[in-house]
């Protein structure tokens, strides 16, 4: 499911992230991207560039953007963004996981399913 982005966000902040990340020469994180973003003047949360660099991938606008804890970066070889879905698949499992026990728990204390 995509995530849907604003007409700013489409206009401004996408081209603007893809530019930082097809230049940067190392990881930067959603943080580091938004505050090179407010230095060109424009506004920008981390929150947009994560919901913005989703956008990217999806739409495969800058092919394989990978990531790791130091953040955000285009792959370089298939390695990484191997290393990239394998942690991607690992999270959607362990998500996949907590949601199951929940419903469990509520209709446990709920009596009720969705």
């Amino acid at each position: 499911m995509e995530t849907r982005i604003n007409d700013y966000e489409r206009d401004v902040l996408v081209p603007l992230v893809c530019d930082i990340l097809m230049n940067a020469p190392w990881t930067m994180s959603a943080l580091s991207i938004a505050e090179a973003i407010r230095r060109q003047g424009h506004p920008a949360t981390t929150r947009q560039v994560r919901k913005v660099i989703n956008h990217i991938r999806v739409n495969g606008i800058i092919p394989c953007v990978a990531s790791s804890p130091k953040g955000f970066f285009v792959a370089s070889n298939e390695i990484e963004i191997s290393e990239c879905i394998s942690t991607l698949e690992a999270l959607a499992d362990s998500i996949q996981e907590v949601i199951e026990a929940l419903r469990r728990q509520m209709y446990n204390k709920f009596g009720f399913r969705l």
